[in-house]
């Protein structure tokens, strides 16, 4: 495991593999984007830890108990690092991981998700491109709720959360007045109601 993970790590063309690389005859640690790697010849871990001593970032959103991953093959592990890599790198994937982290922790589950990138013409580069997630055939608490959601990550840290039917008429939708995660988080476990047309927000 602890070669075959070293080539692995090599092949990937970038400096900082080789910047804080450390290996004994049983373990290997790797920095990597502010992402740690740590394995033996059993399992690899990844994950982000800010009170590592050798991590330049605090992030707000996320830490070791919100990131970290055990592996015992190198694929998927090297997959899993490169995602934290954007996670510690971009707030719009900083904000993607921790609130669908967060949504299972407080018991909001959903049956699909789709993902994509969202912009505004003529100002549609990269860099200023929204992850946009609508997700849904949601339940909060193991209860059945008749409503979907958009949620959208912007590269200036702000989101924008809203509801819409479970079979929409076009352009429905109930925008959230919050825009922090937990805030938003929160606006979502105090409602009381199960329908959309319950939810007492104006349409936009």
């Amino acid at each position: 495991m602890i070669e075959k993970l070293k080539y692995a790590l090599f092949s990937i063309p970038d400096y900082d593999i080789y910047r804080r690389y450390f290996q004994t005859s049983d373990s290997i640690i790797v920095y990597y984007n502010n992402v740690i790697v740590k394995a033996t010849n059993k399992d690899i871990s990844v994950y982000y830890d800010p009170e590592d001593p050798l991590i330049s970032k605090n992030l707000k959103y996320i830490n070791k108990d919100n990131t970290i991953k055990s592996f015992d093959d190198i694929s998927p592990a090297i997959d899993y690092m490169n995602y934290l890599s954007s996670v510690t790198s971009d707030i719009r994937y900083t904000l993607y991981h921790y609130f669908f982290f967060k949504l299972q922790d407080v018991g909001i589950s959903y049956n699909y998700l789709s993902f994509g990138l969202a912009g505004n013409y003529p100002n549609y580069n990269e860099n200023n491109l929204s992850i946009r997630c609508d997700f849904g055939d949601l339940s909060i608490m193991n209860k059945k709720v008749k409503y979907n959601c958009i949620i959208i990550f912007n590269s200036d840290g702000s989101s924008r959360f809203s509801f819409y039917p479970e079979e929409p008429a076009w352009n429905e939708e109930k925008i959230c007045p919050k825009k922090d995660i937990d805030k938003i988080l929160e606006y979502i476990l105090n409602l009381k109601v199960d329908n959309y047309k319950d939810i007492p927000l104006m349409e936009s």
